[in-house]
């Protein structure tokens, strides 16, 4: 006890002595006779009256300590994800679904389970998915809607939603499906919370069999066969044939087809059958045209299956020429010749036509017969070169070599001149004393293609090494990139052999565009659209020398940068020249509902220079018809070279079906160029996929964060296994003695008592 107003203790004594000395001195003084007994006990009537009102008027408090022990919560966490549907009377279980059977355990109605834990807990119920829902629905309204399944993250979710309160666990009634990431029971761990699991469904696999993979490359050739190969998972099948099926899904049209026999599992005799196992069977496919395409992969339903929608899968393909007709025409055997020739001949995308052809022939040399061709293989006949349009245009990319202009007749001249600027086609051009200087290809109709203007006496022939760096439009161009990494490509070029002749003294064309040059800025490789073609011209020679170097260079195909050199140039150059300046593509052919596309959109201008005034728009049509733009980001942000052409961006995929993606360069709100594809997107599945129970991820749980798994057939005896987690809390708290009425009633029934003494002994 203590008091609420501090006096010191002299003081209290005080003013009780001089109580008791006012209440002893009136009775001393009283006239009238008392009994010495009656006196005392005036006195002390008076005295005890007067001490417990001084005592009040200090406000008496007692100090008490209150117990405020929060209540320890538990969290009940029931799986609503799609395999919670699931009816395991397949392996002999209950009818129901697991999500029903769930219900009936938390239904206080008909259940002691939940009321259980109530007294002593404070119980919450959630349900979770991908993440925990922390609406406030009845237990009795949960659904299994949920197409994937976090663990994880939906235990994280509901531990900090209590954070700083005593928790006495989580309750983690699933499946144990978890899908949605890898599984990762560390971090659940590090969480400090039990974890107790309580196992729903069967662990027994359901029958099933489906589609788990297609594997095919991105890109076919025309006429050329491609092989598709497909995994197919089954549980639970035996003696079964299946028909594996490829078709185009345009037209239906069958593709392909193959029979897959389930052979009989000897080792289990008289037993359900349920073990999982997979098989592998390939398809192929010649397609016949250029273009983009889906195909699907089919299976049949089988008796008893726990779905069907995994029996089908779709994937894009993109189809192109299979292999590149090239037309080499060379004036004389030299190192570049010998070196091309030998690159053309062993790329496996190239058919290279050779002609080699010298005017200066001597009337005595076999070489005279054939008008100057040699024979590039023995005993064969010389490759000609086409006189006409017609036969010019079987071939998609033209090299022209050492040559003059006695080397090329005037229809051959303007074959090539309309094989270029009429039928979309390319010329490329090698340098040569001859082909560049005074009797060279500025006396021809070539001159008009060429992407400089050839002085009249000729380009000037130097001598002396030299390097050579992409520009800045060269240094993202296709056919500059020696590596997939962009500081890795920009060192490829530096570490380059040396080169060692070059030409100068011509004037470059409006509209040519510098892809290589030297440390002075003098051009060796210039690019120019022709009419609908291409022209490509080098003014260095000794590019062979390109073969030796780099010692570091590694590529999955080119053994040496100047092989990939050469073939993404001829690549290249037998696009169709449709002056196509945007070009957009993704991360993969196929998805899931759900997944998340990787949009990349590559812009370049006629020049093939990037520019930071374009704008480019996504426009996404989903599979229900619905469009609505994407905002794209531009490669700038990202990468230190600063190549604003490319554009990025991010695509959920909430639907599943056919997606249009379109790209639209705009500048100046006038459009530029676009370009489209299609991506297929298949129901996410993955719940069907194992939708077993997984005891040992649900054991492991319960035994690394030190909680108890039990089958939800045993729930009823979980609260004998929660840990008592409470620890109580007290605070100090006073109550007041001088407001209680019983010392109002103490104080009046002495001061009554006095005074019915006092009339007794006539002293009222």
């Amino acid at each position: 006890m203590r008091f609420s107003y501090y006096l010191p203790l002299w003081g209290i004594l005080l003013c009780i002595a001089i109580s008791v000395s006012i209440t002893v001195y009136g009775y001393l003084r009283i006239g009238q006779p008392l009994n010495n007994t009656v006196r005392n006990i005036l006195i002390a009537l008076r005295f005890c009256a007067i001490t417990i009102l001084l005592g009040c008027l200090l406000a008496p408090v007692i100090i008490e300590k209150k117990d405020i022990t929060p209540p320890t919560n538990l969290s009940i966490l029931v799986d609503t994800s799609l395999s919670m549907q699931m009816e395991d009377n397949y392996s002999g279980k209950s009818d129901q679904s697991r999500l029903d059977q769930v219900k009936q355990v938390l239904n206080e109605e008909t259940h002691q389970f939940v009321s259980t834990l109530s007294s002593d807990y404070k119980v919450h119920i959630y349900n979770f998915d991908t993440r925990t829902h922390t609406d406030s629905v009845s237990a009795l309204d949960f659904s299994p809607k949920g197409l994937l399944t976090d663990i994880t993250s939906s235990i994280r979710d509901v531990v900090n939603l209590w954070k700083g309160q005593q928790n006495a666990g989580v309750v983690l009634i699933s499946d144990g499906a978890h899908n949605a990431s890898n599984i990762n029971v560390k971090e659940i761990a590090d969480m400090d919370t039990p974890i107790y699991t309580i196992g729903v469904g069967s662990a027994v696999p359901p029958k099933d069999i489906r589609i788990s993979k297609v594997d095919v490359l991105p890109v076919a050739h025309i006429g050329h066969e491609s092989s598709v190969g497909i995994t197919i998972t089954q549980s639970g099948y035996e003696n079964e044939s299946v028909r594996v099926a490829l078709r185009k899904v345009d037209s239906n049209q069958l593709v392909d087809a193959t029979i897959l026999d389930i052979p009989k599992d000897t080792t289990i005799q008289d037993q359900r059958i349920t073990n999982t196992t997979q098989h592998y069977v390939e398809l192929k496919l010649t397609p016949e045209r250029e273009g983009n395409y889906q195909y699907s992969v089919t299976i049949p339903s089988l008796e008893g299956e726990l779905t069907y929608a995994n029996n089908e899968k779709t994937f894009s393909l993109k189809v192109v020429k299979a292999k590149l007709n090239v037309l080499y025409y060379e004036g004389r055997p030299r190192w570049e010749f010998t070196f091309l020739k030998r690159t053309l001949e062993r790329d496996p995308d190239i058919e290279a036509t050779i002609a080699l052809r010298t005017h200066k022939v001597d009337p005595e040399t076999v070489l005279s017969q054939n008008d100057g061709y040699y024979p590039i293989e023995s005993a064969s006949q010389p490759v000609r070169f086409p006189e006409s349009i017609e036969e010019l245009r079987q071939y998609d990319v033209l090299i022209l070599g050492d040559l003059s202009e006695q080397h090329l007749t005037k229809r051959q001249q303007q074959a090539i001149s309309t094989y270029v600027i009429e039928h979309s086609k390319s010329v490329i051009f090698l340098p040569s004393k001859t082909a560049l200087g005074r009797g060279g290809f500025n006396r021809t109709l070539l001159a008009d293609i060429l992407p400089i203007q050839i002085p009249n006496n000729g380009c000037n022939e130097q001598h002396g090494e030299f390097a050579v760096a992409p520009t800045q439009a060269g240094l993202f161009h296709p056919i500059l990139q020696l590596d997939d990494a962009s500081e890795r490509n920009t060192e490829m070029w530096q570490n380059l052999p040396v080169l060692t002749i070059y030409f100068s003294g011509y004037q470059q064309k409006a509209g040519a565009t510098t892809l290589l040059n030297k440390h002075d800025g003098s051009p060796i490789l210039l690019f120019q659209r022709v009419g609908l073609g291409k022209s490509l011209l080098f003014t260095a020679e000794g590019l062979w020398n390109w073969n030796f170097g780099v010692n570091s260079y590694k590529d999955s195909k080119y053994r040496t940068a100047y092989q990939r050199f050469w073939a993404q140039t001829i690549r290249w150059m037998a696009q169709e020249s449709e002056d196509k300046r945007v070009y957009i593509s993704t991360d993969a052919s196929s998805y899931a509902q759900y997944d998340e596309v990787d949009i990349r959109v590559r812009m370049f201008l006629q020049t093939f220079q990037s520019h930071e005034l374009i704008d480019v728009q996504l426009e996404i049509t989903s599979p229900r018809g619905t469009t609505f733009p994407l905002k794209t980001r531009n490669g700038k942000i990202e990468s230190q070279a600063g190549n604003v052409g490319n554009y990025s961006a991010k695509l959920k995929l909430d639907e599943y079906g056919r997606y249009k993606i379109r790209a639209v360069a705009m500048r100046e709100n006038r459009m530029i160029d676009e370009d489209e594809i299609n991506i297929s997107v298949h129901q996410q599945l993955i719940e069907m996929e194992s939708p077993q129970l997984n005891e040992t991820f649900l054991k492991e749980i319960a035994q690394q964060t030190g909680g108890v798994y039990l089958n939800i057939d045993a729930i009823d005896n979980l609260h004998k296994h929660i840990k008592t987690v409470e620890k109580p809390v007290f605070v100090d708290t006073q109550r007041d003695l001088w407001t209680n009425p019983l010392l109002l009633i103490i104080i009046v029934g002495f001061l009554g008592s006095e005074w019915f003494i006092r009339k007794r002994v006539g002293l009222v």
